[in-house]
């Protein structure tokens, strides 16, 4: 027995299999839908109840789905058993079928023709057929014209043929024979006879959906575009159905053709192919044809390799049926179980999006390994599929508010962008897909097809996952900033994207030519765009101002990358010029933001420690947009510019015309200029800061301390320091002391650690000491008259300047803390110092606190427990230090007296 070659025998169409039960679902799902729709009993009782519900529970979803529970349930059960009826259907047809045409035979009756048998079973040996799978031979009588397959599940299947064929068992009985074996070894014999059922009960799913409009109250014009809508898709599972059934006799004479028949099949095609003549709908007929024309299959045979494989068409048919996908999957999970409808903010219709996505993945691996690939071809077809799936479904499936991706109703031209940044992302995942098959296809082992389609399936649920909620959002602008910017980061399917930096890197050859190049541009990039992020600072010390700078930043760092990206990957030979660019531009920008944060945190310039892990990921994330964005348009242009082929490919691939090439460098920057341009002025800089709710309330807040922006008097800098008193309990004195910044500490004290000095000295001060103008300063002690112990001190301290010196106090301050752990005071006072929260009260504040113990004459240790608060308000800077000796520090105490100071200065 010798088998046939593994790259001769007919390949299974599980993809064009997999895209018809999905399309079969949405159909029943669909006319389910409408039944229900326009069924005035059941559309009365449930749109009463949701009305209902809707008024009682406006805030909570979960509390809404408890109150519609049952009628959700009630339209789920009608939606989901029209799907399942119809599915049913179709598989039943895979018994009836056969058992119909064995039925047929079986009254027709069965010739012996012994020659035929013993060529046949010498045929089946030659082909490889273990005997359990060895087919029988069925010669038919005069009745039969043409010869067919055909097998109940599980059985044996049965060629048959007709008699005037193997009476004659010749060349074209091999090839016959050979055509036939074809289909056994895709395995498929059974599983066809259902998609001879799409053709019948299609139909019926449309007559089934119409029944509710012989009622004319349940007809509506949306209705009736509902019902031409579903029977368009009805159509289209037909087409797929029929496309099924012509592919499969291509994949069998070609296989035929792969043992030895290709001479006698020629001859049988043009000895039965008609003259060329017009026929009215000529096109229609042949989308709707079971068997292609002979010309066409003679056509076929002199091609080596199927070329719809991973072409237009095909991933016009996938992009189409993903888009159905994701709807079907909307609406049962949303009437099945609400709480799968929230899942994941809505992962569960995107996930099922690209498990159709993923059926031409297959079909990508192997245009792969073409000559003539042209990867515009499935990048422009998903594109074109998914925008029409877009536009088509919502009519088909009546989906108010049920849609994706998911817009406020009534807005036409936001419904038609969520749309377009569907079909640009889907575009940009299919062409990464095609990008890591042709990586894949050149290793050509199966561990790395599998790397690279799990990749490729991790970053488009990641990219779609996206565009479902920047579509929820583009009615309001700041709610897209802040999603963007910080609420996008904070969720873990974003980071799915990171998926393809270990498979670029597996997947790449170690050494490639000009790999150092590129990572020279990655290190002169990320310096450029670090220095430039770093030299950022806030035009002033609001909210708004500091939030505006930290998102240019990061704004910077992302396109330090996408720069790179561009760069790279147009200067370096197909395949090889995307994967350097991705990695080089990630590390350009994770470069980048590392520079500007470490630099941040020596310099100690504020940032939100809370979000800081938030924080961090923007840059990156901001970069991966533009990754899957330029995919659709970057990668089809590198492939056009490609070097050599795959070895083993029969001939180079066709001529690039020269001005594609030599505007492809150009047209890329030209798009990434305008795309960054458009996203900066639409979501950050300047067109606008993002902000949460809770940041925009202090942004208000910010507006407070405008009147606190000038320069004080020295009556007015004394008059805010005297302004404490109001807080200080009567039984407190107020005390002399030095004058204002000269330390906590008098002169004459010694400090143990020279490092110590600027802390304790208050040298950090002096950074604002040109701009200063007057000084105010109170100090109050509940020490009592004997010296006793316990009691407090208190000192508040104003500073005004001419100008805005708060942050860069504030950062001298913290740096003298840092350096700064403990120390001695004259050998008999040891303080240990320790960072503390910030008080929140000025528009920037700082704190630290420190114990100080001192051990008496008399053997008695008494500790004090100390507080240090710097607050910036307008163009004043107030110090607040508070020591409570043997008694617990009054955190209330203090913060009165920065309240009432605070509230003092901001008075006009």
């Amino acid at each position: 027995m010798t088998p046939a070659p593994d790259q001769q025998r007919p390949r299974p169409l599980w993809w064009l299999y997999g895209l018809i039960a999905v399309a079969l679902t949405s159909l029943g799902v669909a006319a389910g839908n409408l039944f229900f729709r326009g069924t005035l009993p059941l559309l009365l009782a449930y749109d009463l109840t949701t009305t209902r519900c809707e008024a009682l529970h406006r805030d909570s979803l979960d509390a809404f789905s408890d109150c519609a529970a049952e009628q959700l349930r009630v339209h789920g059960a009608v939606v989901g058993s029209a799907a399942l009826v119809l599915l049913a259907g179709t598989l039943a047809l895979a018994v009836v079928v056969p058992w119909w045409d064995l039925r047929r035979l079986g009254r027709l009756g069965r010739l012996d023709v012994p020659p035929a048998q013993q060529r046949f079973a010498e045929l089946c040996q030659r082909q490889g057929l273990p005997r359990g799978r060895t087919p029988r031979l069925w010669v038919a009588g005069p009745a039969v014209r043409d010869a067919f397959t055909t097998a109940l599940p599980g059985r044996r299947p049965t060629v048959v043929v007709p008699a005037r064929l193997a009476l004659d068992a010749g060349d074209r009985f091999d090839a016959v024979v050979s055509h036939e074996i074809a289909h056994v070894l895709a395995r498929d014999v059974s599983l066809v006879s259902t998609i001879r059922g799409p053709a019948w009960l299609a139909p019926t799913a449309v007559a089934l959906a119409g029944v509710p409009f012989l009622n004319l109250f349940g007809v509506t014009p949306r209705r009736i575009a509902a019902q031409l809508g579903v029977a368009l898709l009805a159509v289209v599972v037909t087409l797929l159905a029929a496309a099924l059934l012509r592919l499969r006799e291509y994949e069998a004479d070609r296989y035929a053709a792969s043992v030895g028949a290709e001479v006698a099949l020629t001859a049988s095609f043009a000895r039965t192919a008609p003259a060329a003549q017009r026929r009215p709908f000529g096109r229609a007929r042949r989308l709707l044809a079971r068997h292609p024309r002979p010309a066409d299959r003679m056509r076929a045979l002199g091609q080596p390799t199927p070329g719809y494989e991973g072409g237009f068409a095909q991933a016009l048919a996938v992009g189409f049926v993903a888009v159905a996908a994701m709807y079907t999957t909307l609406v049962m999970v949303a009437f099945g179980d609400p709480q799968w409808y929230g899942w994941g903010d809505g992962v569960v219709p995107v996930v099922a999006g690209v498990a159709v996505l993923g059926l031409l993945f297959p079909s990508l691996l192997r245009r792969a390994r073409l000559p003539h690939r042209g990867w515009w071809r499935p990048v422009l077809g998903t594109a074109a599929g998914v925008a029409v799936g877009a536009v088509f479904m919502p009519v088909v499936f009546l989906s108010e508010p049920f849609r994706y991706p998911l817009t406020q109703p009534g807005d036409s031209a936001r419904t038609a962008l969520s749309v377009l940044l569907l079909t640009l992302v889907a575009a940009g995942v299919v062409a990464l897909a095609a990008h890591l098959a042709e990586l894949a296809a050149r290793r050509g082992r199966p561990v790395h097809a599998g790397l690279a389609g799990s990749a490729a399936g991790l970053a488009a649920v990641a990219a779609l996952w996206t565009v479902g909620l920047v579509a929820m959002v583009l009615h309001d602008l700041d709610d897209l900033r802040y999603l963007l910017t910080y609420g996008l980061a904070n969720q873990v399917w974003p980071a799915l994207v990171l998926g393809l930096l270990p498979a670029y890197a597996l997947l790449s050859p170690r050494q490639l030519p000009g790999g150092l190049r590129s990572w020279l541009v990655a290190l002169v990039a990320a310096a450029l765009g670090g220095t430039a992020a770093i030299l950022v600072t806030a035009e002033g010390a609001g909210l708004t101002d500091q939030l505006r700078a930290q998102q240019q930043r990061w704004w910077l760092c992302a396109a330090a990358g996408a720069v790179v990206l561009v760069v790279v990957t147009l200067t370096t030979s197909w395949p090889y010029g995307w994967t350097r660019g991705a990695l080089a531009g990630t590390a350009t920008t994770v470069a980048a933001t590392a520079l500007h944060y470490g630099y941040g945190r020596l310099t100690d310039r504020p940032t939100e420690p809370d979000m800081f892990p938030m924080d961090v990921a923007v840059g990156p994330l901001w970069l991966g947009y533009a990754v899957i964005l330029l995919a659709a348009l970057l990668i089809p242009l590198s492939a056009a510019r490609r070097g050599p082929t795959i070895a083993g490919s029969a001939t180079r691939g066709r001529a690039i015309p020269a001005w594609v090439s030599a505007t492809a460098a150009p047209t890329a920057t030209a798009v990434l200029v305008a795309t960054v341009a458009v996203m900066v002025v639409n979501v950050g800089v300047p067109g606008g800061v993002a902000m949460n709710a809770g940041q925009r309330r202090l942004a208000d807040f910010d507006r407070r301390y405008e009147v606190a922006r000038r320069v004080l008097t020295a009556e007015q800098a004394d008059r805010a320091a005297q302004s404490s008193v109001q807080v200080i309990p009567f039984s407190w004195g107020v005390v002399e002391s030095g004058p204002a910044g000269q330390g906590i500490a008098s002169a004459r004290v010694a400090v143990s650690v020279p490092e110590c000095e600027p802390l304790v000295r208050e040298r950090f001060l002096a950074v604002g000491e040109p701009n200063l103008r007057a000084t105010g300063k109170r100090t109050y002690t509940s020490e009592p008259a004997d010296g006793a112990f316990p009691y407090t001190d208190l000192t508040v301290t104003v500073y005004a300047y001419d100008t805005t010196v708060g942050e860069a106090v504030l950062t001298a301050a913290r740096d003298a803390r840092r350096a700064c752990p403990s120390f001695t005071l004259d050998d008999t006072l040891d303080v240990e110092v320790r960072t503390a929260s910030a008080p929140g009260i000025g528009e920037l504040s700082w704190r630290y606190d420190s114990t100080m113990t001192a051990d008496l004459a008399d053997g008695t240790t008494v500790v004090a427990t100390n507080a240090y608060v710097m607050m910036a308000v307008g163009y004043a800077v107030v110090t607040v230090s508070i020591s409570a000796w043997q008694e617990p520090l009054d955190e209330q105490l203090l913060r009165l007296v920065l309240t009432t100071v605070e509230h003092q200065l901001r008075q006009p």
